[in-house]
C-alpha cells in the first residue's frame, strides 16, 4: 500500500479514531486536537470508517483520462 506522502492519518490512526468515537467519551474536536488535523478530516475520517474503509483513496482525475493526447 502506497501512502501520499502528505498524508496526514495512516491507517493506524484512522482505526484508533474509529474506536474511540465508538466509546462515545470523545469529541471531534478532541480528535482533531490530538492528531493535528482540521474537524472536517475526522468527519471525512468517521464517514469512511462507517463504511469499513480505513485504507487511502487513490487520487485520479476522470477528466483527464478522458483526454486523448496529440489532437
Amino acid at each position: 500500500m502506497k501512502i501520499h506522502k502528505r498524508t496526514r492519518l495512516i491507517l493506524l490512526d484512522r482505526q484508533e479514531i474509529w474506536q474511540l468515537y465508538q466509546t462515545r467519551l470523545w469529541k471531534v474536536a478532541h480528535f482533531a486536537e490530538r492528531f493535528q488535523v482540521s474537524r472536517p478530516t475526522i468527519y471525512d475520517v468517521l464517514k469512511r470508517a462507517r463504511l469499513q474503509e480505513f485504507v487511502p483513496r487513490n487520487s485520479t482525475n476522470q477528466r483527464f483520462k478522458t483526454l486523448q493526447y496529440g489532437l
